[in-house]
């Protein structure tokens, strides 16, 4: 038998070997127990979870009031007239609760507000604009997909699913405030419909659903901006937050403060997180989550508006006789917490075992008002801005181009604004400084700080005054490019009435400083008695 014989005989061999294994392979039994539970414990047998609740006997009727059209046709909707009446949407009978509110109109968050009013008070426990009450503030339009708040339809179509029980009665109105948008039409059509429970008996341990809308505009410098505040005994449940911005760049370097019964209880990191984000909103990851999201923010600049949420649905915050909630304003540009000028909203939810007591009357927005980029806008007491004064004579090692130039320097500088100049190394420039009365006068300059200043001397009608001030301030963490001002005081000067020289000579830097320029904020002469 040849080679070529051997080799085909082996490989029938093996085939043989194979399909006998796999044929035996498959006659081979892996026997598996039958599945069977665990005994039960002892007792009654509890369904866990909504969707067993189901299956469940609902002790309750079920009811609906909505804007349908009473003689008949399509307009299934209200007409509320923009003069600011309040209009009933629905008055309801007692016990029960409202379990889900929907509503779409075709004008903007801002031009409706929402009140509901429990057990017949005269006061509402709810009062906010019908989008911060829907979970998007700023009167913008946004999706949401949370656990009590989803909006479709790009955000016109508003779902609330807030549970709302109350004994007596639950009346719910609105009311269109001054807006621009409602200047232009005598009505606001609104579609809606509000479905609701009603019970056999009274509810025990009722607590009784809150919204209360808070506006700032702009906030006080050096304190932080109150967005939710309650008295009484409940439990905190959720935030809207919506802010404007005044400074270019990321707003919210701010810390969440809550004062939970008069002590404070916790104390955050940072704005974004507390909304549940973190490294600052951006607006390519807007997101909508069941219990936090930011569904709208434009891009960032003076002028841009966002709007987040944190519901506090798995966590809520229970409070004993008071709550408060508050938000550092702290732009990213300054070193300094509660130095910001931004326009902030807050609307709070939350529960309490009593009707809440009266809080002033919410009848116009802020955010309606036109836009003023410059609100809030700060000066130091006395001073003379340096900005505004007359440039007498300038030179600069970079040429003529290293003219004295006016920077915008939000948030910390007096007015917004310095005047900023470049020696190069050597250089100096001359202001004109007017007085009105002749007299000996405390001089205090106002320095801007920052990595790449210099040390300036100052000259007054030809006198040298003072000593040198180096103005190198190395900034801190990821660096900010200023520091704020530092007054510099250079003791009593004779000045005389009309124009004075001021002259700022740079030619010197510390061994630290990147550089040699000069930024004066503003002059404070204060004359002697």
């Amino acid at each position: 038998m040849n080679r070529k014989n051997r080799s085909a005989i082996g490989i029938l061999i093996m085939c043989v070997v194979v399909s006998f294994l796999v044929v035996r392979a498959e006659k081979m039994v892996f026997p598996q127990p039958e599945p069977r539970p665990a005994p039960p414990p002892s007792g009654p047998g509890l369904m866990r979870g909504p969707m067993a609740w189901l299956s469940q006997t609902q002790h309750y009727s079920s009811s609906r009031v909505s804007s349908y059209q009473r003689q008949g046709g399509p307009r299934d909707n209200y007409y509320i007239p923009t003069t600011g009446e309040e209009i009933a949407l629905a008055e309801i009978k007692g016990p029960g609760a409202i379990t889900h509110i929907w509503a779409t109109q075709r004008g903007g968050g801002h031009d409706l507000i929402v009140r509901m009013y429990w057990e017949g008070s005269a006061h509402p426990s709810v009062e906010a604009p019908i989008g911060d009450f829907f979970g998007v503030a700023m009167g913008v339009d946004a999706p949401i997909n949370s656990v009590p708040i989803q909006n479709s339809s790009d955000g016109r179509s508003r779902n609330c699913w807030w549970y709302m029980p109350f004994n007596k009665s639950a009346r719910i109105t609105v009311s269109a405030p001054p807006s621009e948008e409602n200047a232009k039409r005598e009505t606001e059509a609104l579609y809606f419909y509000i479905d609701y429970q009603v019970f056999a008996e009274p509810i025990k341990d009722i607590h009784y659903f809150h919204v209360r809308f808070l506006e700032t505009d702009p906030p006080e410098r050096g304190r932080p901006v109150l967005l939710a505040e309650a008295r009484g005994d409940g439990h905190f449940v959720g935030l809207v937050m919506g802010h404007r911005d005044r400074v270019a760049g990321w707003f919210g370097e701010g810390d969440d403060i809550i004062t939970v019964d008069g002590r404070v209880s916790f104390l955050g990191t940072g704005t974004e997180d507390y909304f549940c984000d973190a490294w600052g909103f951006q607006r390519y990851r807007l997101f909508s989550d069941l219990y936090h999201g930011v569904p709208y923010l434009d891009e960032r600049g003076i002028g841009s508006r966002s709007s987040a949420y944190r519901f506090h649905i798995l966590d809520p915050i229970p409070f004993r006789k008071s709550f408060k909630f508050e938000i550092e304003h702290w732009p990213w540009l300054s070193p300094i917490p509660n130095t910001g000028r931004g326009y902030y909203s807050g609307t709070s939810f939350w529960y309490q075992k009593t009707v809440h007591q009266p809080w002033p009357r919410l009848e116009r927005i802020m955010a309606n008002e036109p836009w003023n980029p410059s609100k809030g806008r700060w000066h130091v007491p006395g001073s003379i801005e340096g900005e505004d004064l007359g440039l007498l004579s300038f030179e600069s090692r970079l040429g003529i181009y290293a003219k004295p130039a006016v920077e915008e320097a939000l948030p910390n500088l007096s007015g917004d604004h310095m005047l900023l100049f470049d020696s190069g190394g050597e250089g100096r420039f001359s202001l004109a400084v007017p007085v009105d009365q002749a007299g000996e006068y405390d001089v205090k300059i106002h320095f801007v700080r920052a990595p790449e200043y210099g040390i300036v001397r100052v000259r007054i009608n030809g006198e040298a005054v003072g000593e040198p001030v180096d103005t190198f301030k190395e900034t801190e963490d990821l660096t900010r490019p200023l520091w704020p001002p530092k007054a510099f005081d250079f003791g009593v000067v004779d000045l005389k009435e009309g124009i004075n020289v001021f002259e700022f000579v740079v030619d010197s830097k510390s061994a630290e400083s990147e550089g040699y320029k000069v930024g004066i904020d503003c002059l404070v002469l204060e004359k002697s008695e």
